[in-house]
């Protein structure tokens, strides 16, 4: 009879204000024999918006092509959660894809993966 032994990690990114369109680092959210994820969440802080932005969580099973996970347009300032489950990746990636209405607004992205 097998032992089976499980941990359950819980890691956390912040990363720095984004100020124009683009993606955060990519993190490593799989590392073999020590972490596997498949539960993430996404906090979005968005400040000095005009209309709206586009804000995605984007992941990748191979580190070269990323996919949206999670996707949503913000039309106010604030702070927003969203929720992925049942989507293990290997890397992931906060995404600010658009802004409309100008180019005054900041996203900051802080990503929690289990």
């Amino acid at each position: 009879m097998g032992f089976y032994e499980s941990h359950q990690q819980t890691v956390f990114y912040q990363f720095p204000e984004m100020t124009m369109p683009g993606v955060t680092k990519c993190v490593d959210v799989y590392v073999t024999n020590y972490l596997s994820t498949r539960y993430y969440t996404l906090f979005v802080t968005v400040k000095n918006i005009n209309e709206s932005v586009v804000v995605r969580l984007d992941g990748s099973v191979d580190g070269c092509q990323y996919a949206p996970l999670i996707s949503n347009t913000i039309s106010e300032n604030g702070c927003y959660i969203y929720n992925v489950s049942g989507s293990p990746v290997r890397k992931i990636r906060g995404n600010f894809l658009k802004e409309t209405g100008g180019y005054d607004a900041v996203v900051q992205f802080d990503i929690a993966a289990n």
